[in-house]
């Protein structure tokens, strides 16, 4: 039998094996002489390094992500979670060496454009070099995630070399510094996407002030040589040594520096979750830096405040591009000065003229989270959302303890195309606000009321209005039994959920019987997934 590395034109051959993962890449390799130095020329093959992504045949462009919605940056969904889990999380990562990527390098050269480290844990500086050592500065997509080995010099030679092409940046969960950032913003003027999501120095300095002409970037330090400093000081120091380290501080700093604002990227979606040194004054930064592209804006776990929604509301140059905003889990106390009592109505809620310039400014929104126990996310707020922003798509606002119906009604009136809506933990709202959204949001898919002081009532208006409902959650719900699950799965038509359903919760529902489980299961899509808890039944 001929072989078909040597009969078939190597275009076709490339086509072939360009359907597989680098590692069955590499299996054929052990074929014979002849597939391993035909396999290790064609550098094509691997010039998509995706560590950690799906098969070969599901990737997608950097485009295509864009354009599909972006699912994954709501942080701390459960669909994400669950999906990572589906696919094994990081037992399907495959983990490199240096001498890993080195031999990648070597054989992509110029033509890798993808380098996807979705955890690169022991991957240090020597791998880093081998790229730039091999002429890898065609990159477009770079993902480098859960590193602390990689130092900012390095990162700063890559961004240096590839920014000309780079598209996709993701740095989550590494030691990456306000300086390197900065550069790239400079050195990548086609950058669409940024993730710094968990960057523990990412600080509001990573972002430039607008001025008169320019956009100028403020002083920074390096952390890595605050480490050492740290590291190498001496609690006996004498006063003319910690003189001498205060003067010779400038020497780890990064000078400020300016550039013209058209040569800023058209930075569409920008993830900084998880960045504690993230405030307020960052929100104008982002806003003027990026005001005509900035599309999605992830600032959840932060340390901003509601008065972002203030700064947001007052930037009135004109309409705002912005379709996504997540702010989970920031910040509740704004400040005890007269600015923040008129400002939140004496910690009532925000004011009536806060709440209309945000929504002026963002009449684009479809997806927004504020929740995390706010006690400024009310009813007025949401209220005026609902009421501007009728597109909305996806709304979060879990644990905010002040919302009650009114809000829940004002959605069903204004935002019937909701597909995602997040109220679990907000115990003011009841059957009425749950019955009353329901029945004006009939394509909800995922649906999440944990917690919620509702009845079978509630159970049976989703049972009989949500027919594409995919995921519900009703975990913590004391008064609902039985005959409400059986309404959800079965609606008023015999039908219901059961065919859509994918994913039902019920964990701590006192009244609901341990049968029902069987039940839902024996009537539920082989692949749905049913959770239940009854551990704490008395």
């Amino acid at each position: 039998m001929s072989d078909p590395v040597v009969v078939l034109p190597a275009d076709i051959s490339i086509l072939i094996f360009r359907h597989m993962e680098l590692y069955e890449i590499a299996h054929c390799m052990l074929v014979s002489r002849t597939w391993y130095y035909s396999l290790d020329k064609w550098a094509v093959l691997w010039s998509d390094v995706d560590m950690g992504g799906g098969s070969g045949k599901t990737k997608t462009s950097i485009r295509e992500r864009l354009e599909a919605g972006l699912d994954h940056i709501v942080s701390g969904s459960r669909q994400s979670q669950e999906a990572h889990q589906s696919r094994g999380g990081a037992q399907n990562v495959k983990l490199l060496y240096d001498e890993n990527l080195k031999t990648l390098a070597r054989r992509a050269g110029a033509a890798m454009w993808r380098l996807a480290l979705r955890y690169s844990p022991l991957i240090s500086d020597a791998g880093i070099s081998s790229l730039l050592h091999f002429g890898c500065v065609n990159i477009r997509h770079l993902e480098i995630r859960a590193n602390k080995r990689i130092s900012n010099s390095m990162l700063e030679a890559l961004v240096r070399a590839t920014g000309g092409r780079l598209e996709f940046v993701g740095l989550g969960t590494t030691e990456v510094s306000d300086h390197v950032v900065q550069q790239l913003l400079v050195s990548a003027p086609n950058l669409v996407f940024l993730d710094l999501s968990f960057c523990r120095y990412i600080t509001s300095d990573a972002f430039p002030v607008a001025e008169s002409s320019c956009f100028v970037f403020s002083s920074t330090k390096d952390p890595e040589a605050d480490l050492a400093t740290l590291g190498d000081s001496d609690d006996a120091a004498s006063s003319s040594e910690q003189s001498q380290d205060s003067t010779n501080t400038h020497v780890n700093c990064h000078p400020t520096f300016s550039i013209d604002g058209g040569s800023l990227p058209k930075l569409r979606v920008l993830l900084l979750d998880g960045c504690s040194g993230i405030r307020n004054t960052v929100v104008r930064r982002i806003l003027t830096a990026f005001e005509d592209s900035i599309c999605t804006l992830s600032m959840s776990r932060t340390s901003l405040t509601l008065q972002a929604i203030q700064l947001i509301g007052t930037f009135h140059k004109k309409p705002l591009t912005l379709t996504c905003l997540m702010m989970n889990e920031i910040l509740t106390r704004i400040g005890d000065d007269e600015a923040a009592r008129a400002l939140t109505n004496n910690w009532f809620g925000l004011a009536a003229g806060v709440i209309k310039s945000f929504t002026l400014a963002v009449p684009h929104i479809t997806q927004l989270a504020l929740g995390g126990g706010n006690n400024l996310v009310t009813d007025s707020l949401i209220i005026g959302v609902s009421q501007t922003c009728r597109g909305l798509l996806r709304i979060d606002v879990h644990d905010s303890l002040r919302l009650g119906d009114r809000c829940l009604i004002a959605l069903g009136e204004n935002c019937n195309d909701l597909k995602h809506v997040n109220i679990g933990g907000c115990i003011g709202c009841s059957d009425e606000g749950v019955i009353a959204m329901v029945h004006g949001c009939r394509v909800i898919e995922e649906l999440d009321i944990s917690t919620l002081n509702i009845t079978d009532n509630s159970l049976i208006a989703v049972g009989a209005n949500l027919l594409h409902l995919q995921r519900f959650f009703v975990d913590f719900c004391r008064q609902i039994t039985d005959d409400g699950i059986k309404a959800v799965l079965e609606g008023s038509n015999g039908l219901g959920c059961m065919f859509t359903l994918k994913h039902l919760s019920f964990v701590q529902c006192r009244k609901v019987n341990d049968a029902i489980v069987d039940w839902c299961r024996a009537r539920l899509r082989p692949e749905a997934l049913v959770v239940c808890d009854f551990s704490a039944r008395q």
